[in-house]
């Protein structure tokens, strides 16, 4: 059980002292009939009504989203560029949620972000192996060698050693990369160390979540593991 004010100020829509307030003011349901405090335990699975709109509350919240270019993974928009966050109009949740796995602002694709810690950790720790997959565009041919070097794993800028990836090459200058890990600027990095550079990436999928039917841009719910 959780309380109301901190479950509404977790939602970002008041500071928890505020909450006790508007409602002196403002009418707030809780499963159809009115809330009694600020205070009053309300639990998962209840459907509180603020500022006129219907809210589950949940227990966990993960979203899956189309990212385009120019946007950063990061909570707050950063210099020119916008917060993913502000791609998820709709969602009543989304000052709750964080990012499972970053993805450039150059770069496009699946970018999964949750309320749920132990997913964020599931999905971005190097020891649980969880696949992710890339569609990647270089600016020349990726020769077998330095396939071969790719997928025993390379030394980067700094020291880092990556794991062994796999490639699959689809034409002489694109391929489909799938890591087990999510080091930082990882795919560019790797081109580099072979002595190539990244056009354009993508990420296709993470574990079992793809991007199937879901167009660039928007979002929509995910069930956890």
């Amino acid at each position: 059980m959780i309380r109301l004010d901190k479950y509404i100020s977790n939602l970002g829509f008041l500071v928890r002292s505020k909450v006790k307030p508007y409602m002196k003011k403002y009418e707030v349901l809780i499963n159809g009939e009115p809330a009694q405090a600020a205070n009053q335990k309300i639990q998962y699975g209840d459907v509180i009504t603020f500022g006129g709109e219907e809210i589950e509350v949940r227990e966990t919240v993960t979203v899956l989203i189309h990212k385009p270019a120019g946007y950063v993974s990061s909570d707050v928009s950063e210099a020119d560029y916008p917060s993913y966050r502000e791609l998820l109009d709709g969602c009543p949740y989304v000052h709750m949620l964080h990012v499972a796995g970053r993805l450039d602002q150059d770069t496009e694709g699946l970018l999964l972000a949750s309320t749920d810690g132990w997913l964020i950790h599931r999905i971005i720790s190097p020891k649980k192996k969880l696949p992710k997959v890339y569609f990647v565009s270089l600016s020349k041919s990726l020769s077998d060698t330095a396939i071969a070097e790719l997928e025993k794993g390379v030394a980067l800028d700094g020291g880092d050693v990556t794991l062994p990836a796999k490639i699959a090459r689809i034409d002489e200058k694109t391929i489909r990369l799938t890591l087990y890990e999510g080091k930082f600027h990882q795919v560019k990095r790797m081109m580099e160390a072979v002595d190539n550079q990244v056009v354009y990436l993508k990420r296709e999928s993470i574990g079992d979540w793809t991007l199937d039917g879901l167009e660039k841009g928007a979002w929509r719910y995910v069930e956890s593991f």
